[in-house]
């Protein structure tokens, strides 16, 4: 006979699990996302037999449990609505103003290696769409010498594990122009039918990293030309935006590019960014 399970979560649970939420993510979980979280983690209680929310929050916060559920945990409640070319506006901008901007001529390209960073990343989508970008602009200009790196980073290593593979469903290319993907996907065959694989050409400049956005510190030993940070900031309070854009853009160089996403802003906050555009700063 199975165990009954409350699936209800009190409110002092909601707050005591939510608080833990933003103060180790950053991620608000208000009493409007109640229904949310209580539909993402009642499945993983069941899982690990616990009867309630409580039992499972003092499982989460042991030690054993900060070892090993708090990397679940944190897939569970992070968002990882993604896709190829999410926003377009912005790859277009990177393709006719911001590459151009930055190889002027083939002479641009010796000695220069292009560094781009996503966070978050998800699983890959804007990595992959980045590279594909770069590709176009190499082609179109008849640059092949054009060497970049993408970094792509989330605080989730379940989606980062995915993104490293870069293998998806035929669906989640479906929008994508059919010669971008004649030149930048292979078609899986027998068991992989209906999946596409990013090329080894573009997979091998990019890297992936577990990374929390609300840590002190980022394991990033270089300066990026390029930051894209979109669609993350509106589950953060304005607070945190500013903090993590404050500790992000301290790793782009002196007129790199910042990227965020169409529904947020930084109005107001304390950066060494000017607005050149639409969501896309550059550092002062």
């Amino acid at each position: 006979m199975d165990m009954m399970y409350t699936n209800s979560m009190s409110e002092t649970e909601r707050y005591q699990i939510s608080n833990f939420i933003e103060s180790q993510f950053g991620i608000r979980m208000p009493t409007t996302k109640k229904i949310l979280l209580t539909t993402r983690l009642s499945k993983r209680l069941k899982e690990l037999d616990f009867e309630s929310y409580s039992t499972y929050f003092k499982y989460l916060t042991s030690e054993d449990g900060i070892f090993n559920e708090l990397p679940i945990f944190a897939d569970l409640v992070s968002t990882h609505e993604t896709r190829f070319f999410r926003e377009p506006q912005h790859f277009n901008y990177l393709l006719n103003k911001v590459l151009p901007d930055i190889f002027h001529t083939k002479y641009d390209c010796h000695g220069k290696t292009l560094k781009i960073l996503s966070a978050p990343c998800s699983t890959g989508e804007e990595v992959y769409s980045l590279a594909c970008t770069i590709e176009e602009f190499k082609r179109v200009n008849s640059m092949p010498e054009i060497k970049y790196t993408i970094t792509g980073t989330d605080v989730s290593e379940k989606v980062s594990h995915k993104a490293i593979h870069g293998i998806y469903p035929e669906t989640a290319i479906e929008t994508i122009p059919l010669e971008l993907k004649h030149r930048y996907f292979l078609r899986g065959k027998s068991s992989h039918e209906g999946f596409a694989k990013i090329i080894p050409e573009i997979a091998e400049r990019t890297c992936f990293k577990v990374v929390n956005l609300m840590d002190c510190t980022y394991p990033f030993f270089e300066e990026f030309d390029i930051i894209f940070c979109r669609n993350m900031l509106i589950y953060f309070s304005k607070e945190n935006q500013e903090l993590i854009c404050m500790k992000l853009t301290g790793y782009l160089k002196n007129d790199g590019y910042f990227f965020i996403g169409h529904s947020e802003t930084l109005m107001n906050f304390n950066l060494q960014l000017k607005n050149i555009a639409p969501t896309i700063y550059r550092k002062k």
